[in-house]
């Protein structure tokens, strides 16, 4: 199966359950879901197994705004807030309730008056759970994407310097493959010089690659195929957690990967 990498946060309902997956800043993922108990936000890892895995469970991955109206009418059903936000909620369920009572599903006009509500009751009852601590509708606000560096640091003579673990022998291949063939956003003519050894031939990509979430020099790869230099460990982690299967990089991180490659450079 191929994975499609989406910009994190990524909003699912989840038999009516509505849940969020989250990256964290090592690449990894974090998962919270709706209590409807408060109609806060509360961790649930299980969900980032679920997601992927159950084929029985109802599943549907929307937008923030989609995602949004679902928590409102969430909310609604399970009986929460208080004044305005109580009446806001009523309105919402016995327009639900109308619908389900005829055997239809809400009219688009009466989904728009839902999606209308929703946005009036979100605002409103985040605010209140911020006031008690608890933890809010998360917003779309994704994490910057991490550059890997080729080394960790230089020594006095200015010769590079590297301390990481190897790369497991068996899983060498896989990790040069999801290095080589993720996406090249930016790409220079010709080749660089090997700082490690200057003599040979000069065969170092001058690309960028980017799996949405990490950009990495074509030299990572090189560095690793001819000298046995192991990426970042939270590179290879990313790719090993992804079963060395890149994922399919939309237009949106592509232009980001590009965009943070350049204040990189314009910060130096």
């Amino acid at each position: 199966m191929k994975l499609v990498r989406k910009t994190y946060p990524r909003y699912f309902v989840y038999n009516e359950r509505p849940v969020v997956l989250l990256e964290t800043p090592g690449g990894g993922l974090d998962c919270l879901a709706a209590d409807p108990r408060t109609g806060a936000f509360v961790r649930a890892m299980r969900y980032i197994g679920e997601l992927d895995f159950n084929r029985d469970a109802d599943i549907d991955e929307l937008s923030f705004e989609e995602f949004v109206a679902a928590v409102e009418m969430y909310r609604a059903r399970k009986g929460l807030g208080e004044g305005t936000v109580s009446a806001l909620y009523e309105t919402m369920r016995g327009l639900e309730e109308t619908a389900q009572e005829s055997g239809r599903r809400p009219t688009p006009e009466e989904e728009a008056l839902i999606r209308s509500l929703s946005t009036r009751t979100s605002p409103l009852f985040d605010a209140s759970l911020r006031e008690r601590g608890l933890t809010p509708t998360p917003q779309p606000t994704p994490a910057e994407m991490r550059v890997a560096r080729l080394f960790d640091s230089v020594d006095a003579s200015g010769a590079p310097v590297v301390r990481r673990q190897p790369v497991p022998g068996e899983e060498r291949e896989r990790l040069l493959r999801y290095l080589e063939r993720a996406p090249i956003v930016l790409a220079a003519r010709g080749h660089d010089t090997d700082v490690l050894d200057p003599g040979r031939r000069a065969e170092v990509p001058m690309t960028y690659h980017t799996d949405g979430t990490w950009i990495w020099p074509g030299a990572v790869a090189y560095y690793l195929r001819v000298h046995g230099v192991p990426p970042e460990p939270d590179l290879a982690g990313f790719a090993r957690g992804n079963g060395f299967e890149v994922p399919e990089v939309d237009e949106d991180a592509r232009r980001e990967a590009v965009a943070t490659i350049n204040r990189r450079a314009d910060a130096t």
